[in-house]
C-alpha cells in the first residue's frame, strides 16, 4: 500500500509498505526514530563535525525502509519499497508520517 513519508507540506516521499506498517505507523516511526538516535547503531546516516561522528543524522525516506526492512519486516515476505522521492503533487488521502 502507497505511504507519505512527508518532510513538510511540499516535501514528499512515497514508498510502498504491506499493510502492518499502516495499522502501527506511528508505533514504528517511534521505534525508528530510537533506532536512529541511538550512538550504538553504526548505520549511514550519521553526520559529522569537527571530526565528531554521530553528531546528528541525515535521511529521508531510504533511512525508514531501509529500519523496516531489516527489523520489523525482517521474516515477513512483504517488504518496503521506495517508489518516489521529492513529489510535489500526490493524493493527500494516502496514508502518511510527517517525519
Amino acid at each position: 500500500m502507497l505511504m507519505l513519508i512527508k518532510f513538510g507540506d511540499t516535501d514528499v516521499d512515497i514508498i510502498n509498505v504491506p499493510i502492518f506498517v499502516i495499522d502501527n505507523a506511528e508505533k514504528l516511526q517511534n521505534e525508528f526514530f530510537e533506532w536512529l538516535s541511538d550512538r550504538n547503531n553504526d548505520h549511514s546516516y550519521w553526520m559529522e563535525r569537527d571530526g565528531q561522528k554521530k553528531y546528528g543524522v541525515n535521511y529521508r525516506s531510504d533511512a525508514f525502509i531501509e529500519w523496516l526492512n531489516a527489523f520489523p519486516l525482517k521474516d515477513k515476505p512483504e517488504k518496503a519499497e521506495f517508489i518516489a522521492e521529492c513529489v510535489y503533487k500526490y493524493n493527500s488521502k494516502l496514508p502518511g508520517l510527517y517525519f
